[in-house]
């Protein structure tokens, strides 16, 4: 290894974080790798040439792991963590190494393929009927009454959340692309709030639901062909696109949504969708350090597009209803039903599903319960017949068995589909179409799959389910999403046989669950037997990772014999291998016909790689082509910096524009930057003109559905606003307007560039505002500032009256019902601060239920910080019954999180009735810290049955804990027997498997 290359600067920096975190033990990192969820697979050898430079680590995760783990580490012994650009000796030690080794493309990512013409699809919104809600768009169906009704949809009560959907509505026609996400607990009206919105759109406008083949291939279909202008997307139940539920296209979806949204070339669409808060949860949760991360591309489609939807009427919605509900008998039967407001629910038939699945005879039940689980462990929303007949068996008492009749299954599904009051049963036949390539089966009511995520969080299920999924379920994410259920409720039994059957399907991710696994259990041939049949499946990352030890010890035979299987299995990684193996070894035509194969493939960062290959060759005809079939982001950036070098100014600057718009900057801001040095200031200020008309753009659609703004940025004081010097650098700083503002004070003076910020920051850029203000005071022009500032805050600038609001809180002179209505004023424009400062005033004064409301105010819109801190405050203070009920208002999507920190902080007695709580509410962290605080007062018998819920609820942690500390006292061996095996279906200790 040449010292100072790329390779071996990675490996000092790792080596040296290591040493400061204390030199832990290699095997000690290969156990913590393997606790995290999922897995992270690593060995001693791997360790070790990475910490001496003979290799480089392939995937980013295991980095991250490692510089998160020892990075803490050496900060507990007072020593400093990871350099600041450790990712980049990272990813350069990883380039430097492909290109040794003839290059590493990576795992398969979304391209663009050919322009095509952009096809029509839905239906115009002025041409769809009421009655047509129920079926084509998924409105539940409002119950039976016995009195005439005034039309198929009952009358609507607009509550607050409409407001905020109606204007997201009218942006989109006037133009600007726009995404809303419905949050809230079943039934809430989310449905019902986004077809009373999309019929607000104007004439030209129309409405498509994808749904077949499958939900997510529709929408994967739709985003590769392109989506006609004036389109409003119906994305109802989010997680079916963009989730778990969507399967491998899941994220390829959410970053197609995003480019869509961005591309004012395509636009206007709207994009209309609904999640329950938990599935929200999942897909907007950042990852922990070093921890998978799996909706990377989901969690920034869905930045500042939450609107909340309240599970229950509030006062003036209530009074609106009753107003209404004399001319709407169902809406009057639902007002004189209900006493706690929730009036959506009562109407699409919750309560009579309820109290039919209630009293349900027990072959119902068990078809019912098997539904529930497959929906609310792998989201499997439809399932077979056969499915139902093989799963309910385990959910049957001996009894109840015994019983069953010759046509029990015919019965259970009969009685589940018999409509109540008007509305579908527990469960729904769905019929297949012959025309369509989806299944048939039957789908769980929505109600009872919330009522089955809540009742039955902590129950496993028994073993015939997951023989059932195993033989009956044909979608392979499914299979692999019960297989991490079950691995996440410690049957790993059941997880290793799922798995094998979702990569013997064709998914490539559950091979990885697998060989993580068998890695764990240290089984390592088993472990190589699922990377070689995944990587003869397609997957290029892992046939690399076998690669790696047999050409490191020279075994070429077995290496070469692993990549010709792989290339003929059609792995592009692997014809790459064979194609630049033989050019290396002179067999140009056999080289040239896997070159083929690669070139009619797919994948970007292969098709990147092959015309690395052909400009190596001298073939920079065929390079471009290579380029322009990848089609992505770098893809466009490499042609640019082609054109750059050999092609026509107006051509490289084309090229450079199309980069630019596919998100590769470089190269226009390298065009920019070099007619500035060749004195040619008009065409450098043109392109960084260019270059700031879309970074505005997108900084406007990003900011439009944010529920509240942040100016803070880190741990400064509010009093630095009132310093020019040190005032916190606003968002919407861009490369290309710093360096026009810098372009024209050189050559036009600074009044030209106070125009260009000025022009800028009439579009409400902050940064524009703020650069503006702190020149005109620089240059002792304060009267001047104070006039743009007054000029900006009279026309709601949010930072305008977020400056103004903020010194008044600290003038003494200014009265404080001005103070008042200034940060109210800054708090309807959306600034979080403002929000966050009246809530502190109130609690301050004693105004409790003011503090509430402003603290929830925040949350609701997604910004938590202030209610934690209220909490956190009252706690503090000795208000143990203030901070548990302000936490238990929290918003259903931020709930359960404000309320963990808060057991979290507590101690002995103080901590259990909240936990006991928590419990009661089936929020599924309860159990683990019920029996982590009951084994500490050796409450042995207790601790062991919530550790047992837990693990059955998917959080095997305390288990597992539980298990380790009792097995030096375990005289008939469970305890060693169930850390070796796990658990069977039942929860005994498993055989060996």
């Amino acid at each position: 290894m040449e010292q100072g290359t790329a390779v071996q600067a990675f490996a000092s920096m790792l080596s040296a974080l290591h040493e400061r975190a204390g030199s832990p033990t290699l095997m000690a990192l290969v156990r913590l790798g393997l606790r995290q969820q999922p897995p992270v697979g690593l060995t001693t050898s791997s360790l070790s040439d990475w910490l001496a430079g003979r290799s480089v680590p392939s995937q980013q995760r295991v980095v991250q792991f490692l510089i998160a783990h020892l990075a803490q580490q050496a900060h507990q012994a007072g020593c400093a963590g990871a350099p600041v650009g450790w990712l980049g000796l990272w990813e350069g030690a990883v380039e430097e190494r492909r290109k040794r080794r003839g290059g590493r493309p990576a795992r398969p990512s979304a391209g663009s393929g050919p322009a095509l013409p952009v096809p029509v699809r839905g239906r115009y919104v002025a041409e769809l009927q009421p009655q047509e809600a129920f079926s084509a768009w998924e409105v539940h169906r409002p119950v039976d009454v016995p009195t005439a009704v005034p039309g198929s949809l009952p009358l609507y009560v607009r509550r607050a959340h409409d407001e905020v959907l109606r204007a997201a509505v009218g942006q989109a026609a006037d133009g600007t692309s726009r995404m809303v996400v419905l949050v809230g607990e079943s039934s809430s009206g989310k449905t019902r709030a986004c077809w009373e919105a999309a019929a607000g759109l104007p004439a030209g406008w129309r409405l498509w639901h994808p749904l077949d083949p499958s939900p997510a291939q529709a929408l994967a279909n739709a985003l590769q062909e392109g989506i006609a202008p004036r389109t409003a997307i119906w994305l109802n139940e989010l997680q079916r696109y963009v989730g778990e539920q969507a399967g491998a296209g899941a994220e390829q979806a959410a970053a197609g949504l995003r480019n869509l949204l961005q591309d004012s070339t395509s636009g206007p669409v709207l994009v209309l969708a609904t999640v329950w808060p938990e599935l929200f949860s999942a897909l907007t949760t950042p990852p922990v350090p070093g921890g998978p991360d799996p909706y990377p591309q989901a969690r920034s489609l869905l930045e500042g597009a939450a609107l909340h939807v309240p599970g229950a009427f509030d006062t003036q919605a209530l009074q609106d209803a009753r107003t209404v509900g004399g001319h709407d008998p169902r809406l009057a039967d639902a007002l004189a039903h209900t006493a706690d407001g929730r009036i959506t629910q009562y109407m699409a038939g919750a309560a009579a599903l309820l109290e039919r699945y209630r009293t349900a005879p027990p072959a119902a039940r068990a078809v019912i319960s098997a539904a529930m689980d497959a929906s609310r462990l792998g989201g499997a929303t439809l399932v077979a017949r056969e499915f139902l007949q093989d799963a309910a068996e385990g959910y049957l008492s001996d009894d109840a068995y015994d019983a069953l009749g010759k046509d029990w299954l015919q019965d259970a599904l009969a009685y589940t589909q018999q409509p109540s009051k008007g509305v579908r049963g527990l469960l729904s036949h769905v019929r297949a179409r012959p025309a369509a390539s989806g299944p048939g089966g039957f789908r769980l009511a929505d109600y009872m799959d919330h009522i089955g995520r809540t009742e039955r969080r902590f129950t496993a299920p028994p073993a015939s389910f997951w023989r059932a999924v195993q033989d009956h379920l044909p979608e392979p994410h499914l299979v692999r999403a019960l297989g991490r259920a079950a691995e996440a409720r410690w049957r790993d039994a059941e997880a290793a046989s799922l798995y094998q059957r979702a990569l013997d399907l064709g998914d490539l991710k559950a091979g990885q669950y697998l060989a993580w696994l068998w890695q764990e259990r240290q089984r390592a041939d088993d472990a190589y037997r699922v990377q070689e049949q995944a990587a003869l499946a397609g997957d290029g990352e892992v046939l690399e990772e076998l690669l790696m030890p047999l050409l490191e010890q020279e075994q070429y035979q077995q290496a070469e014999q692993l990549v010709r299987e792989a290339a003929s299995c059609g792995n592009p990684t692997a014809q790459l291998h064979l194609a630049r193996a033989l050019m290396r070894d002179g067999e140009t035509q056999e080289a040239a016909r896997w070159y083929a194969e690669v070139a009619q493939g797919s994948d970007p960062d292969i098709l990147r790689a092959y015309a690395g290959d052909l400009r190596e060759q001298g073939d920079l005809d065929g390079a471009r082509t290579a380029l322009q079939a990848a089609g992505d982001r770098r893809a466009m950036g490499e042609l640019a910096a082609m054109a750059g070098t050999s092609a026509s100014a107006a051509e490289a600057e084309q090229a450079a524009r199309e980069a630019f718009a596919a998100g590769e900057a470089t190269p226009l801001k390298d065009l920019a930057e070099q007619a500035e040095a060749d004195g040619r200031s008009a065409d450098a200020a043109r392109l960084y003109r260019d270059a700031i008309t879309v970074f505005e753009r997108r900084r406007r659609q990003r900011a439009v559905g944010v529920g509240l703004i942040d100016f803070e940025a880190g741990p400064r004081s509010l009093l630095d606003y009132l310093d020019p010097a040190v005032l916190p650098m606003p968002p919407g700083e861009t490369w290309a307007l710093r360096q026009l503002v810098a372009l024209l004070d050189g050559t036009q003076g600074a009044p030209a560039g106070d125009r260009a910020l000025a022009k800028v920051a009439e579009a409400q850029n902050p940064w524009a505002l703020e650069q503006l203000l702190r020149r005109l005071r620089e240059r002792g022009q304060p009267q001047e500032a104070e006039t743009l500032l007054q000029s900006e805050a009279s026309r709601d600038t949010p930072w305008a009256l977020w400056v103004q609001a903020h010194r008044a809180v600290h003038d003494e002179q200014v009265t404080d019902d001005v103070r008042r209505a200034l940060l109210e004023r800054a708090a309807a424009a959306r600034v979080g601060q403002a929000v966050r400062v009246l809530m502190n005033r109130a609690e301050q004064k004693g105004l409790t239920g003011e503090a509430d409301q402003w603290a929830l105010h925040a949350a609701t819109r997604g910004y938590t910080t202030p209610l934690w801190e209220l909490v956190k405050g009252r706690e503090q203070e000795g208000r143990l019954d203030a901070a548990e009920q302000l936490a238990w208002q929290a918003p259903a999507g931020q709930r359960s999180w404000t309320l963990r920190r808060l057991a979290q902080r507590r101690t002995g007695e103080q901590v259990m009735p909240l936990l006991q709580r928590a419990y009661d509410e089936a929020l599924a962290w309860a159990p683990g810290l019920l029996a982590e605080h009951l084994e500490a007062s050796d409450e042995f018998a207790q601790a062991e049955h919530f550790a047992r819920l837990a693990a059955d609820a998917g959080d095997r942690q305390a288990l597992e804990e539980l298990a380790a500390q009792r097995r030096d006292d375990d005289p008939d061996r469970q305890w060693q027997a169930i850390l070796a095996n796990g658990l069977t279906a039942e929860g005994a200790a498993a055989a060996p498997w």
